[in-house]
């Protein structure tokens, strides 16, 4: 037997949906095959040697998804979270070899679950909860302060080039879910069916994410985008809005406010 062929058929066995003591009940050839690529002995057969490895890979996988989908596992509860695993990894095994990677299809695939069928707004808070973990895991960036920015001569102030900072997320949300962030316990009260437009970030070693008012969910997309946004254009575009005088102060206030979170990158 090949080397490549013993691993997929490890990795086959390994990684079913049943145990590979049902498997081989039912199949006489994966259990020839189990018996070709594993010794057993007095304490264990091939097939339960080869159980403890998927025993294993289920288990490890779960806590990991567990840990890092804290508040939905919560909502679902054990039971249902355990069969929300079993089906999202029957469905999207793990294609990268970092334990890291392998909850990164859930959210999506939880939106198509039936799970989903009566919490429309748990994909979204899986959602969430996965962007988090992104951008702890993105890129260092060094954010614009509030002495740089008072240092700019004010005939050059309006322009200055604004940019968020790539460890962030912006997420566009049917659902106010941050409200089930919030909750002392998730799940007791669904979140109300409004839009919300969350932005997600990381200053230092902390994430944090909050609701986007309404000029800051129409605004942040384009300081998210390779170029950003010049400080006039920011202010010209909330004009409408605000009008004139209004609009001045709201760029000062959005853009004071994104300094202060350590949100924003200056760039030429």
């Amino acid at each position: 037997m090949k080397l490549s062929d013993t691993q997929a058929r490890f990795q086959a066995l390994v990684t079913a949906r049943d145990s590979v003591e049902a498997i081989v009940a039912r199949d006489a050839q994966a259990r020839a095959s189990v018996e070709e690529m594993v010794v057993g002995d007095a304490r264990l057969s091939a097939v339960d040697r080869l159980d403890v490895y998927a025993g294993m890979y289920f288990v490890r996988i779960h806590d990991v998804l567990a840990q890092e989908l804290a508040r939905t596992a919560a909502v679902l509860g054990a039971e249902a979270f355990h069969g929300l695993v079993t089906d999202y990894l029957a469905a999207c095994p793990p294609s990268h070899p970092s334990l890291r990677e392998a909850g990164a299809r859930l959210p999506n695939f939880l939106a198509g679950h039936p799970l989903a069928a009566e919490r429309p707004w748990l994909a979204e808070l899986a959602r969430l909860e996965r962007a988090r973990l992104e951008v702890f895991d993105g890129p260092d960036a060094a954010p614009v302060t509030m002495a740089a920015l008072r240092e700019v001569p004010p005939e050059r102030f309006g322009l200055i080039r604004f940019r968020l900072i790539p460890a962030h997320r912006l997420l566009t949300n049917r659902f106010a879910v941050s409200e089930i962030w919030r909750s002392d316990g998730p799940g007791d009260a669904p979140p109300r069916a409004e839009p919300e437009t969350l932005i997600v970030w990381r200053r230092d070693v902390t994430v944090f994410h909050r609701p986007a008012d309404a000029d800051e969910a129409r605004w942040l997309p384009a300081l998210a985008g390779a170029d950003g946004l010049v400080f006039t254009e920011l202010g010209a575009s909330l004009a409408g809005r605000h009008g004139l005088v209004g609009a001045a102060r709201r760029a000062f206030e959005l853009s004071a406010l994104w300094t202060a979170e350590e949100l924003l990158l200056v760039s030429d």
